[in-house]
């Protein structure tokens, strides 16, 4: 999950407000659970438990509100709240990084630095 580590960390380093700033860190704990997980190849049924929270998570520090006004920009991230099944990490990863980069203002440097991080 390379982009959504990258994007997190970027929050984590730009000033946000207290409450994202600890969301943010509660996503990065996921995502490295989900980044160790896959790299050990753990059991298949904790994977889709591991990634329902990185979602919950990702809700809370983008902000429900905000991504209901924002339905365009996050439709994607939208339609994974009623996915019966996360799509692909790769994809994940990509969606993820997209609505924090469009939420807090990152997709500059988002999509600029998503070429240089090293899986």
């Amino acid at each position: 999950m390379p982009k959504s580590i990258s994007a997190t960390d970027r929050l984590l380093c730009s000033p946000c407000p207290h409450r994202a700033r600890r969301y943010a860190r509660e996503l990065l704990l996921a995502l490295g659970a989900v980044e160790c997980h896959a790299a050990v190849g753990g059991h298949a049924e904790l994977l889709p438990a591991l990634l329902r929270d990185v979602v919950i998570i990702t809700i809370r520090l983008a902000d429900r509100s905000w991504l209901e006004a924002n339905a365009d920009a996050a439709g994607a991230f939208i339609a994974l709240q009623a996915a019966l099944q996360p799509p692909p990490l790769p994809e994940l990863d990509r969606i993820l990084a997209d609505v924090l980069s469009e939420r807090f203002g990152l997709a500059c440097q988002a999509n600029h630095l998503a070429g240089s991080v090293r899986p």
